[in-house]
């Protein structure tokens, strides 16, 4: 287990491999253990960062509810990326990888940061504050998860991670981001981008309808949506995500000229 400090606060971290870097980050549920299947499926050309967020993991918590908005916050974790790539000195621009929470900080992140960020891959993004399930802004991760992802829909590495979660750390920033629009930073988005959503998300909506442009593929952003999927696809379809999270890195123009998800099935099977 590795450990670096901002300030006061601790922030845990892992790390493998050798190469461009990719660092990942993980959603309201869990900690960084259930990237490490990916993790260590790009180590081989890349090297593959993860931390647990203030409040995740073994991470730093809040105190006391009175100082949580130190730690808890949507602004605080996007600069809580930064600092953590200043502190362990990540050669950049970086892939950024995002699931849920950690792709709406990904996401603000790489539009607050331009020049430090060369590709971007969100999974399970709430792109608007209604596609949330509401009962991550009151619930517990242990309630959250056998409430309404249910045996079937959970894996061991997000379990065993739960018990350390603060649960003030869900609920204040799925509470924040239930008032946030992205839309408008996902079209403006300069650097190419990857939108991964699982089809049986009980989590987080997917931007409805075939017509909407988000869905739609251009030179910059593509869309995938994973059948048979819930909200775990790194877990769930490990080999047909790590495949696709591979593609996109190394994607040249001639994707423009495909179908995402046609091409993306076509290489998984």
């Amino acid at each position: 287990m590795s450990i670096t400090t901002i300030g006061n606060h601790l922030i845990h971290y892992e790390a493998v491999g050798r190469g461009r870097p990719i660092v990942f980050i993980h959603g309201w549920l869990g900690s960084w253990r259930y990237w490490w299947p990916s993790m260590q499926a790009l180590s081989t050309h890349h090297r593959a960062f993860a931390f647990d967020l203030w409040g995740f993991g073994d991470s730093s918590k809040a105190t006391n509810p009175s100082n949580a908005s130190e730690l808890y916050r949507f602004s605080v974790y996007v600069d809580m990326v930064d600092k953590f790539l200043d502190k362990l000195g990540i050669n950049q621009p970086i892939t950024l990888v995002g699931h849920s929470l950690g792709a709406a900080i990904a996401l603000r992140y790489a539009s607050k940061y331009l020049g430090r960020v060369e590709r971007l891959v969100t999974v399970a993004l709430p792109v608007q504050g209604s596609s949330i399930n509401e009962r991550l802004l009151t619930t517990d991760a242990d309630g959250f998860i056998s409430r309404v992802l249910g045996k079937s829909n959970s894996f061991p590495e997000v379990d065993s991670e739960t018990r350390k979660t603060d649960s003030l750390a869900i609920n204040s920033v799925a509470t924040e981001l239930a008032g946030i629009n992205f839309t408008q930073e996902l079209d403006e988005c300069p650097h190419p981008l990857l939108l991964v959503y699982g089809e049986q998300d009980l989590v987080i909506q997917q931007p409805p309808g075939e017509g909407n442009p988000l869905r739609q593929a251009t030179k910059n952003r593509y869309f995938v949506t994973l059948d048979d999927c819930n909200h775990f696809p790194m877990l769930q379809q490990t080999a047909q995500f790590n495949r696709l999270i591979l593609d996109f890195i190394n994607a040249d123009g001639n994707l423009t000229n495909l179908t995402p998800k046609e091409y993306w099935q076509r290489r998984t099977r």
